[in-house]
């Protein structure tokens, strides 16, 4: 199970690494890492410490030679992007399918250590759920691109059918009957051969609206279990004719079943936070554990112990009684974002992440000091982070938020947004800009339906920052642009410097230089915006790996390459690492 993706992005496939060879190197001392320059002909950046780029239009500057910039990791997060289906393999591990790692894992589960994993190089991309078949061949389902792919024992890995995007969950019958379904991208139940011989066979259209089933299993009985997200409810089908039955309704938001080797149902209720077993006869249930809220799925070992993951922060647990789980996987920062520095007299400070959930980190030590969830508050799902006043802005695709970090309160939100990457506050009103119409809006709170398009034509905009009363875009596509002068629109919008590799996130400094995180060349740049002069501040960070373009090729994560300012630092989210960096010089 995953959360919803958004819309079909736009990603343009470009060169933007170092074509000559790499010139710096991250030399790891002691949890510290330095970037070291290397010299040389070959080399794209010239100088010692932050070295100095030309962008276009742009004249050489004699570069100055500061010292280097030592890189940080200040938090660091879970081993996977969120851990999705789970199930134990015919050797006694723990398998993990990780959608937003385009990851399957094979886990110790005494340990948690990943013994085994495999990615986009060996045909994984965006797995949801997986199984064993009876000649011990792993299935998966990739969610995005709608297919369903088989790995042989011997490695050789097929895709076997391909129904359509929304595939979810996956399980065999005690008869080699393969199944998958749709959920959130789609309502099908679909039966399919497990050879990719025959095509797919559609058993019901009738499970919806928004999901099929999600995670599933089969019965004793010789019927094909599994919940209804949207409905709070768990049925049964039979496979044959497609009759749906319900067996148990009350739950918040289900997530998964499994039978334990007693043929006892066991339910995954992901907004409760419990995982409750079911008489299949009567309807009655019990509560046998509380692993956390944001839980995706659950899978019993040949002794009848219970683990459960989490998409919410890609943590594994055991679940040991009613009220008491083993940690087998850490969980943390799985999906970082946006970050915003909230200056506090007498303090460091306050930092805030966009991870999904929505985590307060210590800016010095990188403690974790607060995390809202999803699914433990009106929060919602969170992307891109601002600070206003002592509120906060975030953004979630489809909705802009105003949120009190005290109070753990929704103060404002406002919906109606075609994949919103970043959200700010500007003066009285809420700056937007929108991925998929390729615009910049503008809107009062007080009157949040009449929105003013003060930027259009963008091609893929993403961070946004304040400076005075200047407004700044970053565009995926290279450029950086200014779409306010001192609150006056600049139509068209003033290009400040272009060759950017992947811009995303941007914030502003007190002596009004921008920060930019250059994704794609894995770097963060110092632009002036008078001159559109690039200076080179670090780069060597591996923020944009392969397991993130595998699966953005084909749908939206929505999270943003954050950036912040405070105390001399800047604060970087690293997507690839799960994890967030302090860089000071």
């Amino acid at each position: 199970m995953v959360r919803p993706v958004s819309h079909q992005r736009r990603r343009c496939a470009r060169e933007a690494r170092h074509d000559e060879g790499s010139n710096s190197d991250i030399v790891d001392r002691g949890g510290v890492m330095s970037l070291r320059r290397s010299s040389g002909v070959a080399a794209r950046w010239w100088g010692l410490g932050l070295s100095v780029t030309v962008l276009v239009g742009c004249a050489t500057p004699e570069p100055a030679e500061p010292a280097d910039p030592t890189v940080t990791v200040l938090a660091q997060g879970s081993p996977l992007h969120g851990a999705n289906g789970v199930i134990f393999g015919p050797d006694g591990r723990l398998y993990v399918a990780s959608v937003s790692s385009s990851v399957v894992a094979a886990v110790d589960p005494e340990s948690g250590a990943i013994v085994e994993r495999w990615g986009p190089e060996e045909g994984v991309n965006g797995p949801d759920d997986l199984t064993f078949g009876p000649d011990g061949s792993m299935f998966w389902t990739d969610i995005a691109g709608g297919d369903v792919v088989r790995r042989t024992p011997d490695g050789t890995t097929s895709v076997v059918a391909s129904p359509g995007p929304g595939l979810n969950p996956i399980t065999f019958s005690d008869d080699g009957r393969l199944f998958v379904s749709q959920c959130f991208l789609g309502d099908q139940l679909f039966e399919i051969d497990p050879d990719g011989v025959e095509e797919p066979r559609l058993i019901t259209d009738q499970l919806g609206p928004g999901c099929g089933l999600n995670g599933m299993d089969w019965g004793p009985d010789g019927r094909l279990y599994g919940p209804r997200w949207f409905r709070g409810e768990v049925v049964r089908v039979d496979v044959d004719s497609g009759m749906v039955e319900t067996v148990a309704t009350g739950f918040q938001i289900p997530a998964a079943v499994k039978f334990d080797s007693q043929g006892r149902l066991h339910v995954l209720d992901t907004q409760a936070g419990e995982v409750v077993r079911v008489d299949v006869v009567s309807g009655d249930t019990e509560v046998v554990g509380r692993p956390q809220v944001g839980g995706d799925n659950l899978a019993f070992d040949a002794a009848d112990r219970l683990f459960v993951s989490s998409f919410a922060d890609g943590s594994i647990v055991e679940v040991t009684g009613p009220e008491t789980t083993r940690e087998v996987m850490a969980g943390g920062i799985n999906s970082p974002g946006g970050l915003a520095f909230i200056p506090s007299p007498g303090t460091s400070g306050r930092l805030f992440l966009a991870d999904a959930s929505l985590r307060e980190l210590d800016p010095v030590t990188g403690a974790e000091i607060k995390a809202v969830g999803v699914f433990s508050s009106e929060l919602g799902q969170v992307m891109s982070v601002h600070p206003h006043g002592e509120h906060l802005i975030l953004c979630n695709s489809t909705t802009v938020s105003i949120w009190d970090p005290d109070a753990d309160r929704l103060v404002a939100r406002f919906e109606g947004f075609e994949e919103c990457v970043d959200a700010l506050a500007y003066d009285n009103d809420i700056i937007v800009s929108e991925f998929d119409t390729g615009s910049v809006l503008r809107f009062d709170p007080a009157s949040p339906d009449d929105r003013t398009v003060i930027a259009t034509g963008l091609e893929e905009p993403a961070g946004l920052a304040v400076q005075g009363g200047d407004l700044y875009v970053a565009d995926r596509s290279g450029t950086l642009l200014q779409i306010l002068d001192d609150g006056e629109t600049l139509e068209p919008p003033r290009l400040v410097a272009s060759g950017l590799a992947g811009p995303e996130g941007i914030a502003t400094a007190e002596d009004g230089a921008l920060y930019v995180v250059e994704e794609d060349a894995d770097r963060v740049t110092r632009v002036d915006p008078r001159t559109g002069m690039a200076t080179l501040v670090a780069d060597g960070l591996a923020l944009h790996g392969p397991e993130r373009r595998a699966l953005e090729e084909s749908t939206s994560i929505g999270y943003l390459s954050g950036v912040a300012v405070g105390n001399g630092a800047l604060f970087v989210s690293d997507y690839q690492g799960n994890r967030v960096l302090r860089i000071e010089r």
